[in-house]
């Protein structure tokens, strides 16, 4: 179902997904209520309940033509590297990679990349600690 499917996966109840646009690694979960778009997702990634990952939005760049009407952005794909972990009802957005080791916490708006071992929370998400 998965683009590529790693061992040991877990996907919690309610989750829509588009299979074909995600990748998963080894021992990582999609959570509770999670709404997916197109992701690669690295191993060992916990994810909470209600994550939504955005991979596409609405083009608004014309004032002449109502948003509704203007169809979808191209599609910019998330990288969420190993040993993640997502709190609850983080929303990340389009094209953002979230580097290996991050924790962001529950509620953030990640709006940007996030570095390697680095902590985020916050609307929008801000590193607020390094891991290291």
């Amino acid at each position: 179902m998965f683009r590529s499917c790693g061992r040991n996966v877990t996907i919690e109840s309610n989750a829509i997904i588009p299979f074909h646009k995600v990748d998963i690694g080894d021992n990582s979960g999609i959570g509770l209520n999670a709404r997916i778009g197109s992701v690669r997702i690295g191993s060992n990634v916990m994810m909470g309940p209600d994550v939504m990952i955005l991979s596409r939005n609405h083009n608004y760049d014309r004032i002449d033509i109502p948003s509704k009407f203007q169809g979808n952005a191209e599609e910019e794909p998330v990288i969420v590297e190993d040993d993640v972990w997502i709190g609850a009802r983080v929303i990340i957005l389009p094209g953002v990679h979230v580097g290996k080791g991050v924790i962001i916490g529950a509620g953030a708006v990640v709006t940007k990349n996030m570095p390697n071992y680095s902590i985020a929370a916050g609307n929008p998400a801000r590193v607020v600690r390094m891991r290291d």
